[in-house]
């Protein structure tokens, strides 16, 4: 099965040493960690020194802002005050975990909302680069896959809000989850081939459940983690399905679904 070498942690379970040890034979073997601020488990993502001195512990090299699901208050605030701890109080923190880039994400409850909070984010992390600009790299959006359920899914979202911005704003893009529409991936990549990347659980869980996935067909129910998922191992059935599954996905990420 082909390797990206692109990682996302979770970081309530950077408490587990075997996760956390995983990750870090994962980086010194030269692979790509993001590290997520667990919003999508917690609701609201960690914040300043909590989030960093993890990033620092595997040496994450891309860190996900905190934001609040569904609340652009909540999650510019959030945002706001870490890039602010980042530039005074955290900035050793930050250097010393090889000053990671960094991912906003926008939330909201609607679309026009959502539209005003990632111009938001951006407008403040171009501020606090502007303050240090030897600090950080260009931003990378994460786009959550919960709003592949407004009107049109995440393409109309992208075409319509995100596309526009690059005419201003330097950042690369990562979809944050497979969504539920599954071959939504595959006209993101073919429409917005800067799209850098993604992530997703959805091949490993349908496994568990003996969900096979078939290349453009019908979409089975998502049965969702269960709360052993990261503790749990794949019988030999299982983990064939598995390899199956990634290798669909793969290939929707790259449009091509056209599978031996």
């Amino acid at each position: 099965m082909p390797r990206t070498g692109i990682h996302l942690l979770l970081s309530h379970l950077l408490k587990d040493e075997r996760y956390t040890a995983f990750y870090k034979k994962r980086r010194t073997e030269g692979d790509y960690l993001i590290l997520d601020n667990s919003a999508h488990e917690k609701g609201i993502g960690e914040v300043d020194g909590n989030l960093f001195d993890k990033a620092l512990s595997v040496q994450a090299q891309e860190v996900v802002l905190p934001d609040v699901l569904f609340d652009k208050r909540g999650t510019i605030q959030r945002t706001q005050r870490t890039l602010k701890w980042l530039t005074k109080e955290g900035w050793e923190t930050y250097v010393r975990a090889g000053r990671p880039r960094l991912m906003v994400v926008p939330q909201s409850g609607d679309r026009a909302e959502w539209s005003a909070c990632l111009r938001i984010l951006l407008q403040t992390f171009e501020m606090y680069s502007d303050k240090a600009p030897e600090a950080f790299a260009a931003p990378v959006v994460g786009i959550s896959k919960d709003y592949d359920t407004w009107r049109n899914g995440l393409p109309k979202l992208i075409e319509d809000y995100v596309e526009p911005l690059r005419a201003d704003y330097e950042f690369d893009v990562h979809c944050l989850g497979w969504p539920n529409n599954l071959w939504a991936v595959a006209t993101i990549s073919r429409e917005f081939p800067w799209v850098r990347s993604t992530d997703s659980a959805k091949p490993f869980v349908y496994a568990k459940n003996l969900i096979q996935l078939e290349p453009g067909g019908r979409v089975p129910r998502y049965p969702r983690r269960d709360t052993n998922y990261f503790t749990e191992s794949l019988n030999d059935q299982e983990w064939d399905i598995a390899l199956r599954n990634c290798l669909v996905y793969g290939a929707t990420a790259v449009n091509d679904l056209i599978l031996a």
